[in-house]
């Protein structure tokens, strides 16, 4: 999946010279002589504030519009939307499973546009246009119009996830990305709540327009008007950020080229990009991305059908949705902390993919009318553990690349490939299976097994890699991750000083 520098190794230059000391945890400088890359303790803690209450809240608020807009077409479902569209046979299971073919194809495009046109500006773009497209579906009259209308959202929407993952890494280190991360995603597991919620209400006004029809537009119209204000305050590089100090940004600028990127700013450069794709490891990731991609959209899209097997009506169903998905919100919140504070995703991950895995086989083993409350107890494990690993997975590969074209590559990829897990997910939960979908939840399921057997083998492999570097270089005392500054690896993980995130 990789190899160690052979030039470095067999020379039988003394390497362990060129290593930078490790910094001490209570310190802010990097001892290697280097002065710019001081980091300023004060004005390091009042930027990383700043991003966290700045930047964080509107991603937060973006991704809750990108989650309403994406998910509510299950709510829908719910309360007729197929039938009043005229669906028959396996229309609705078709749909769902070629609105996924966008982000497949479109993720790297879109996710590099925001490496070469900044974030400011395509970012909110894409939000305002999925807002358009789906007040639009509140007017659609049949099959073909709610079609062309989840395709032209799922376009709008490529892209906009691992553009935000890609972002991000442009302003925190790699031991701050993955809680980062969920804290913007863990707005799906409250917007999965908050959509149950309005589904409730809004399912109960008697007015001209169906209860799906107003669902589509109050949730539209919201992503609309937030689209339009994100172009006036998201920033696309530290520089742009004109709420902070010199030092702040000088703070800010050596963090990075210590703790996640050789060099900042970096021209765009595709040939870079496609070459990291070429590596084996990453087609690990791959598979790892479409196996726990099953869960994600399973239990992201279908959880309503899910709750509603239970013999629930459709207004408790989606207000049963609501404790589920608070809950994964916190587990989600807690992992990645953990993981971030301790720099180890493999266990983390591990961890998060066992609960949805346990959650689905139990679903599928369990007779819903008969055996309601373990069922539904069920639907706490899989929001438990289904959100981890698309925060886990995506900081994971991104730790390990010190080149921003290489990461944003990376990261379109892999989610497209996420989104090759919902395809299987979308084709499994068919209509000649429902309502138990028995087959669906064992699938899925074992999907997560597979993720588990892949996850620990990326961990074992880094670790061994980790360990022949250490010999290589003669070191008694391994070498971390953060010992060397990635500014000092221009040739990322082909330098031997390069150490892997386990």
């Amino acid at each position: 999946m990789g190899h160690t520098d052979s030039k470095d190794v067999e020379s039988g230059k003394d390497i362990s010279s060129h290593v930078t000391p490790a910094n001490n945890s209570s310190s802010s400088s990097i001892n290697n002589g280097s002065s710019d890359l001081y980091v300023d303790p004060v004005a390091e803690r009042s930027y990383v504030r700043k991003i966290d209450l700045y930047l964080l809240p509107v991603l937060s608020i973006m991704y809750f519009c990108r989650y309403t807009t994406g998910g509510n077409i299950g709510n829908a479902k719910t309360d007729g939307m197929d039938k009043d569209l005229g669906l028959v046979g396996e229309e609705y299971s078709l749909m769902m499973t070629l609105i996924n073919v966008p982000f497949v194809l479109l993720e790297p495009v879109q996710t590099m546009m925001v490496k070469r046109y900044g974030g400011r500006v395509v970012i909110p773009s894409l939000l305002f246009g999925w807002g358009i497209v789906s007040m639009c579906q509140s007017v659609v009259k049949n099959y073909a119009g709610i079609l062309v209308c989840r395709l032209l959202i799922a376009c709008f929407q490529s892209g906009f996830f691992s553009g935000c993952i890609f972002y991000l890494t442009l302003f925190y280190k790699r031991d701050e990305l993955a809680f980062r991360t969920a804290a913007f995603y863990g707005t799906a597991t409250i917007a999965g709540a908050f959509t149950g919620l309005v589904s409730y209400g809004v399912f109960q006004i008697n007015s001209n327009l169906q209860g799906w029809q107003i669902l589509f537009l109050i949730e539209g119209a919201m992503t609309l008007i937030w689209g339009a204000v994100s172009f006036w305050i998201i920033p696309s590089t530290i520089s742009d950020c004109k709420w902070l100090t010199p030092e702040e940004k000088a703070a800010a600028l050596a963090r990075l080229r210590r703790d996640s990127t050789a060099e900042v700013n970096s021209k765009y450069d595709l040939k870079t990009g496609l070459r990291t794709l070429a590596e084996p490891k990453m087609w690990a990731f791959m598979l790892l991305c479409i196996s726990y991609g099953v869960a994600t959209k399973s239990t992201g899209t279908f959880l309503p059908q899910i709750v509603g097997r239970l013999g629930y009506s459709t207004i408790k169903t989606n207000l049963y949705l609501v404790a589920p998905n608070l809950v994964g919100c916190v587990f989600t919140l807690m992992a990645t902390y953990s993981s971030d504070h301790f720099k180890e995703r493999t266990v983390h991950l591990c961890v998060g993919l066992s609960f949805t895995m346990v959650g689905y086989f139990m679903l599928a083993g369990l007779d819903p009318l008969k055996s309601t409350a373990a069922s539904y107890a069920a639907t706490f494990l899989l929001s438990m553990g289904t959100y981890i690993p698309s925060c886990l997975v995506h900081s994971w590969h991104n730790n390990i690349k010190t080149d921003e074209n290489s990461r944003a590559m990376v990261t379109g990829v892999m989610v497209g490939f996420s989104s090759v897990g919902a395809i299987i997910s979308a084709q499994t939960f068919r209509e000649a299976w429902a309502p138990k979908y028995v087959q669906a939840l064992g699938v899925t399921g074992g999907f997560q097994a597979l993720a588990i057997f892949i996850t620990a083998g990326l961990g074992i492999w880094m670790r061994q890699e980790n360990k022949k570097r250490d010999r290589a270089m003669g070191l008694t005392t391994p070498l971390k991750p953060e010992d060397t500054p990635q500014c000092d690896l221009v040739d990322g993980d082909k330098d031997i000083r390069f150490r892997y995130w386990t």
